[in-house]
C-alpha cells in the first residue's frame, strides 16, 4: 500500500510542481516561504487516508496550498498588528520630516532644478555631471569632447549663473550672496 501512495504521489501529484510554485506566486513574493508552502502542502496531501479516491489530485493540490497560503498570511497580519497594538506606550517619537520641511526642501530642489535649466545645454551638461553626479574632470572632458579649462569655466559660470537665479527669485540670503560672491570671476571676454 505504501508503495501505491508513493506511485500516486509522483504521478498525480508531484508533477504539478511548476503549477504549483506560480500558483503560489501569487501570494507570497518569498522563494523561501513559497518553498515552504509547498513542502506544507505536499505533507497535507500524502499524508490523506483516502488518497485512491481523489478525483482531480491537480485541484486538491492547489485547493490545499490556497488554504495553507491564506493563512500564513492572516496569520502575519494578525501578528503585525499585535505588534503594533502598544505602539503608544513604547514611548516613540516620529522619525517623519514635518510637511513644513518637506515642502521647503521642495521648493528648494525645484528652484535648484530651474536654475540649472535656464543654464546653456553645453554649460548645463559639464555643471550636471560635475556637480551632481560628481565625475571627475577627466571623465567628464572625455564625455563632452572639451578641454579641462572649458569645463571649468563652464563649471564656475553654472555656479554664477545659479547664484545670481537665486538672487533674483528672493531665494538666497544676504549672508549667502556675500559666500557666493566669492566664486572665481571669469575672463572678460567670456561669453554669457
Amino acid at each position: 500500500m505504501s508503495h501505491d501512495r508513493h506511485e500516486w504521489f509522483l504521478n498525480q501529484v508531484f508533477r504539478h510542481r511548476a503549477a504549483l510554485k506560480r500558483y503560489l506566486k501569487g501570494f507570497m513574493s518569498s522563494e523561501e516561504d513559497i518553498e515552504d508552502l509547498i513542502q506544507e502542502t505536499y505533507l497535507r496531501i500524502y499524508g490523506l487516508r483516502d488518497f485512491d479516491e481523489v478525483e482531480s489530485p491537480k485541484a486538491l493540490l492547489l485547493r490545499i496550498a490556497h488554504n495553507l497560503a491564506v493563512e500564513r498570511v492572516r496569520r502575519r497580519t494578525v501578528q503585525a498588528t499585535d505588534n503594533v497594538a502598544d505602539f503608544d506606550a513604547l514611548d516613540v517619537f516620529s522619525v517623519t520630516v514635518p510637511m513644513d520641511e518637506q515642502l521647503d526642501a521642495r521648493r528648494r530642489f525645484e528652484s535648484f532644478c530651474a536654475a540649472v535649466d535656464s543654464l546653456p545645454p553645453v554649460c548645463r551638461r559639464a555643471f550636471v555631471l560635475r556637480k551632481v553626479y560628481k565625475l571627475s574632470q577627466s571623465e567628464i572632458t572625455a564625455v563632452l569632447g572639451i578641454s579641462t579649462s572649458t569645463l571649468e569655466k563652464h563649471v564656475v559660470k553654472g555656479l554664477r549663473r545659479c547664484r545670481d537665479y537665486f538672487r533674483e527669485h528672493g531665494l538666497m540670503e544676504e549672508s549667502a550672496c556675500r559666500s557666493a560672491a566669492a566664486v572665481p570671476m571669469l575672463d572678460s571676454g567670456e561669453r554669457t
